[in-house]
């Protein structure tokens, strides 16, 4: 089980009958948390022997039909109507809820449409003989476009239902960010004491996360397999659901006899794949300026602008001073290649070696170098993709030239390569800053 902690904290306010709230950016679990409360493993496990006190229904809001209240109120009971079906509810209590439910799809006046909601929410809180949770998922949209008059009424239906009724919400914002007219106000104000960010998993959950991939996938991973997939996508779980495709595709369950060179080969394949870039940028562009500016600062081991590192402690994609080990945020290799890349690439800095993917330029230190050959430039791609790590020679090989070289490119000739790179991106190649090599183990381009 992964989330153990966010998922106490959400039962924990269930307990209690208080409203709580999970803020997190995009892929970062949020909605498979919320799902989670749903399944009996987890009510069994966190609320044990009153697990049945609560019927828990998951609102997935991207499925209205519309961003209207009406809308909201059939999503919210036609989920209600089937978690009780599966929960073996009594016929008279289904049939009451069957008929308000035609009532707020298809009203006879448009009064009657809130009304019956308002009747079906009394029914489940009270008929039914369970607390309801009402678990709201992607709720941004309809939070910001609804009229607020709706989130009063929830907020009445709350104050006069007291402990029958609880909202769990799922959002990228916090709730106050999204909205803040007095209506909406009065809404936010029940999710204040129980609001928490939800933020990179752990190591132990990224590798739970990774045996269960493997498991699904009828592959048998070897420790040090499901080590190396940790420690390069870390634990944004978008991010570590595509490596771990990259790496199933390249590299899994090769010998021991050539498992050095299938790692090499996978790292390069995470600097390559689109998605995992893909994956890189959205995150990156869900975080402030000021964070972009921090954690560029980070990863060059400059000072940091401290209420900056404090926003992203908080959302839990950094690990705050002295925390335990076992419950840190799990920042990956790739995670961090990007954010050099970042670095580099901003308009106005002018240091190190820099790629334009786009246009095939390379820069150093501002000033773009002389134009590069083919096998040149496949070299340069390839050694920015690893920036400040050591690219053996059959990485090169098999990256510049191909696989089907391995058996006709010798060092000499990865060596004159090597020379001709050099001069081009070295103001004194006798002694080299950018690319280095490493005695007996290859090369490094250093940021």
């Amino acid at each position: 089980m992964i989330r153990k902690q966010e998922t106490e904290f959400l039962t924990s306010a269930v307990r209690t009958a208080e409203c709580a709230s999970i803020i997190g950016l995009s892929n970062m679990g949020k909605s498979a948390l919320m799902r989670s409360l749903c399944t009996p493993a987890v009510r069994e496990a966190f609320l044990n022997e009153r697990s049945d006190d609560w019927l828990f229904v998951y609102v997935d809001c991207n499925l209205m039909p519309e961003r209207s209240e009406q809308a909201l109120h059939e999503v919210i009971l036609r989920n209600a109507i089937e978690a009780l079906r599966r929960a073996g509810t009594q016929d008279a209590v289904l049939s009451r809820l069957d008929r308000l439910y035609e009532q707020v799809v298809q009203p006879p006046t448009p009064i009657r449409s809130p009304l019956a909601f308002n009747d079906a929410i009394n029914v489940l809180c009270v008929d039914a003989g369970r607390a309801l949770v009402l678990l709201f998922d992607e709720f941004d949209d309809p939070f910001e476009k609804l009229d607020g008059r709706t989130y009063l009424n929830l907020r009445a239906m709350k104050d006069r239902l007291a402990d029958a009724l609880i909202y769990i919400t799922a959002t990228e914002q916090p709730l106050s960010d999204i909205r803040s007219d007095r209506e909406a106000a009065e809404f936010v104000e029940l999710f204040s004491p129980h609001t928490q960010w939800l933020g990179f998993m752990n190591s132990a959950d990224a590798a739970t996360v990774a045996r269960e991939f493997a498991a699904d996938n009828s592959a048998t991973w070897q420790s040090d397999e499901i080590d190396f997939v940790v420690a390069q996508a870390g634990g944004h779980p978008g991010l570590l659901e595509a490596v771990l495709e990259t790496f199933m595709r390249v590299a899994a369950g090769a010998p021991d006899s050539t498992r050095h060179q299938a790692l090499t080969v996978a790292q390069q394949a995470f600097d390559d794949d689109p998605i995992i870039r893909r994956e890189c940028m959205q995150l990156w562009e869900q975080i402030t300026e000021p964070e972009h500016l921090a954690l560029m600062a980070l990863v060059h081991g400059e000072p940091a602008d401290d209420a900056a590192l404090d926003e992203l402690r908080v959302k839990n994609m950094l690990a705050a001073e002295n925390e335990d080990p076992a419950t840190r945020p799990a920042v990956g290799e790739v995670w961090l290649a990007f954010i050099r890349r970042q670095a580099l690439t901003r308009p106005g800095v002018e240091r190190g070696v820099r790629v334009d993917v786009d246009s095939g330029e390379v820069y150093v230190d501002g000033r773009r170098v002389e134009q590069l050959t083919e096998l040149e430039y496949k070299l340069a791609l390839l050694l920015y993709g690893r920036l400040n790590k050591i690219v053996d020679k059959y990485a090169i090989v098999t990256q510049v030239w191909g696989e089907n070289y391995l058996d006709e490119v010798d060092d000499a000739r990865i060596e004159k390569l090597i020379s001709r790179l050099r001069a081009k991106l070295e103001p004194d190649t006798d002694e080299p800053k950018y690319l280095v090599t490493v005695r007996g183990r290859g090369y490094r381009l250093v940021g």
